[in-house]
Protein backbone atom coordinates (compact mmCIF):
# COMPACT_ATOMS: atom_id res chain seq x y z
CA UNK A 1 0.00 0.00 0.00
CA UNK A 2 1.31 3.68 -0.79
CA UNK A 3 0.22 6.53 0.58
CA UNK A 4 0.25 9.76 -1.21
CA UNK A 5 3.48 12.48 -0.66
CA UNK A 6 2.31 15.18 1.58
CA UNK A 7 2.44 18.63 -0.81
CA UNK A 8 4.74 19.65 1.68
CA UNK A 9 6.60 16.94 1.17
CA UNK A 10 7.15 16.90 -2.39
CA UNK A 11 8.34 20.22 -2.43
CA UNK A 12 10.75 19.74 -0.55
CA UNK A 13 12.32 16.70 -2.70
CA UNK A 14 12.03 19.24 -5.47
CA UNK A 15 14.20 21.83 -3.90
CA UNK A 16 16.91 19.01 -2.88
CA UNK A 17 19.90 18.64 -5.23
CA UNK A 18 20.29 15.31 -6.53
CA UNK A 19 23.58 15.10 -4.36
CA UNK A 20 21.20 15.35 -1.38
CA UNK A 21 18.62 12.95 -2.42
CA UNK A 22 21.57 10.25 -2.80
CA UNK A 23 22.53 11.31 0.57
CA UNK A 24 19.10 10.97 1.75
CA UNK A 25 19.04 6.99 0.14
CA UNK A 26 22.36 6.28 1.91
CA UNK A 27 21.20 7.32 5.17
CA UNK A 28 17.94 5.55 5.07
CA UNK A 29 19.84 2.32 3.44
CA UNK A 30 22.43 2.90 6.53
CA UNK A 31 19.80 3.05 9.39
CA UNK A 32 18.26 -0.02 8.26
CA UNK A 33 21.36 -1.61 8.38
CA UNK A 34 21.62 -0.85 12.10
CA UNK A 35 17.59 -2.05 13.00
CA UNK A 36 18.43 -5.19 11.20
CA UNK A 37 21.29 -5.35 12.62
CA UNK A 38 19.61 -4.89 16.00
CA UNK A 39 17.24 -7.45 15.39
CA UNK A 40 19.49 -10.31 14.03
CA UNK A 41 21.55 -9.30 17.91
CA UNK A 42 18.46 -10.18 19.71
CA UNK A 43 17.93 -13.53 18.34
CA UNK A 44 21.91 -14.21 18.47
CA UNK A 45 23.31 -12.45 20.89
CA UNK A 46 26.83 -14.27 20.19
CA UNK A 47 27.60 -13.12 16.96
CA UNK A 48 29.94 -10.51 15.97
CA UNK A 49 28.99 -6.87 14.86
CA UNK A 50 30.95 -8.31 11.43
CA UNK A 51 28.00 -11.59 11.40
CA UNK A 52 25.79 -8.96 12.21
CA UNK A 53 26.23 -6.40 9.89
CA UNK A 54 27.22 -9.43 6.81
CA UNK A 55 23.79 -10.95 7.47
CA UNK A 56 22.14 -7.69 7.85
CA UNK A 57 23.15 -6.02 4.83
CA UNK A 58 22.37 -9.48 3.20
CA UNK A 59 19.19 -10.12 4.01
CA UNK A 60 18.37 -6.63 2.85
CA UNK A 61 19.91 -6.92 -0.42
CA UNK A 62 17.85 -9.87 -1.19
CA UNK A 63 14.51 -8.98 0.65
CA UNK A 64 12.70 -7.96 -2.77
CA UNK A 65 13.40 -11.45 -4.21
Amino acid sequence: MREAIHPVQLEAFKRMTPAEKIQRVADLYEAGIRLRMEGLRMRHPDWTDEQLSFEARRSLRHAGT
